[in-house]
């Protein structure tokens, strides 16, 4: 979907000691707006953006629902 809409254009996946990761990009020369991290060994999935940690969990379903979230219009 948002591939799609144009919101994300690219992506790379690279393997790292003991991680793979899958990166999307908004435009190619950019850094990845959010990063999807497999860590073997029971380390499961986490989702980032920049280095803040979005979401953790066991399955790759549980920290994708992070970009099913919508976002709230705070007033005050």
């Amino acid at each position: 979907m948002r591939v799609a809409s144009g919101e994300w254009r690219d992506y790379a996946i690279d393997f790292r000691p003991g991680m793979a990761i899958f990166s999307i990009f908004r435009h190619t020369a950019e850094q990845p707006l959010f990063a999807i991290a497999k860590v073997p060994g029971g380390g499961g999935y986490m989702v980032y953006n920049g280095p803040r940690k979005l979401a953790h969990g066991d399955s790759l379903e549980d920290v994708l629902a992070v970009f099913d979230r919508k976002l709230k219009l705070l007033l005050g």
